[in-house]
């Protein structure tokens, strides 16, 4: 009999940069051995794994998950997300994830993939347009009905058979496996097409507000910095905005500007050898001394002493 737990598994704490984790890094630490070349399959349970060191962190991956029990709050480049039984979500590559609490009853079924096998998989060209949802820009998280559970992981389970045969240089393996795997993956951008029963992430104004921006903020931070610049974007004031931030994620929304843009250069100081005012142009600061500035303000350490101690 397993002890007693409590209702919600907290992710520690942790001072160490945001981790760039590559696809061989996250085998090593998950064990995993069914492997093709840029390709895994498994399944997580929270009360058999130590998941503190997944917050937060970005990947050189892409990887596809779908819970089939418990719950999850996640946020995905800012954006706050509940995840459920029947949710699918996907993460593309460099993704900023950060995993926040976690019942100890969840489970998953996962699948992670390499850009390199995504392109080498010999999905035909003309079916492009099926893979929107890899680009990151569409809602990245999904509810499925029963049978349209069940139809993905009963895919994932052929695919992962096929996965632990690679090794046995069974006959046209691998060729089953990669026509296996652009099925799953056109099968999947066809839920999403669908929309059927699409993953609701607001109810209120103010909540589809805060989305918006956040949204805007991943794909603008490097640009906009002024929150007057986003309320203009969405034709409402400054004043607005950050009230409708501040009741969805009780921060405002300069404060979420300021929290991409430290994220972003974390990221770069501690997985790139760019050097610091190559980063301080890169994210369209007027000079190294200004963005020092900026980084000590809301790091507590300058540029060049953070990247000394990761």
């Amino acid at each position: 009999m397993r002890p007693a737990v409590s209702p919600v598994v907290m992710m520690k704490k942790s001072k160490q940069p945001i981790e760039k984790l590559t696809i061989d890094l996250l085998r090593s630490r998950l064990d995993l051995n069914n492997t093709s070349n840029g390709l895994y399959i498994f399944d997580t349970d929270a009360q058999e794994m130590d998941l503190s060191y997944l917050s937060p962190y970005r990947s050189d991956h892409n990887s596809i998950h779908l819970i089939t029990d418990g719950e999850v709050n996640v946020k995905i480049n800012l954006l706050p997300y509940k995840l459920r039984k029947n949710n699918m979500v996907l993460f593309t590559s460099n993704t900023i994830r950060h995993f926040e609490t976690v019942t100890p009853n969840c489970r998953a079924t996962n699948l992670l993939f390499s850009n390199d096998y995504l392109f080498e998989s010999g999905i035909p060209s003309k079916t492009a347009g099926a893979f929107d949802y890899l680009s990151g820009i569409i809602e990245p998280v999904l509810t499925l009905r029963e049978y349209q559970r069940d139809l993905i992981l009963a895919q994932l389970a052929a695919l992962r058979l096929k996965t632990e045969q690679v090794s046995k240089n069974t006959s046209y393996t691998e060729d089953i496996l990669r026509h296996l795997f652009s099925a799953l993956i056109l099968e999947i951008g066809a839920l999403y097409q669908k929309e059927e029963k699409p993953y609701v992430v607001s109810g209120t104004r103010k909540e589809s507000v805060a989305h918006q921006f956040l949204k805007l903020v991943v794909q603008r931070f490097k640009e906009e910095k002024s929150v007057q610049a986003y309320a203009d974007m969405l034709n409402i004031t400054p004043k607005y905005l950050s009230t409708a931030t501040r009741e969805l994620t009780g921060k405002t929304a300069g404060d979420l500007i300021d929290e991409m843009l430290i994220l972003e250069a974390k990221v770069l100081l501690s997985t790139s050898g760019m050097p610091i005012a190559h980063i301080a142009e890169f994210l369209n600061f007027s000079d190294q001394f200004v963005f020092s500035k900026f980084f000590k303000k809301h790091a507590g350490l300058n540029p060049s002493t953070f990247r000394r101690s990761v």
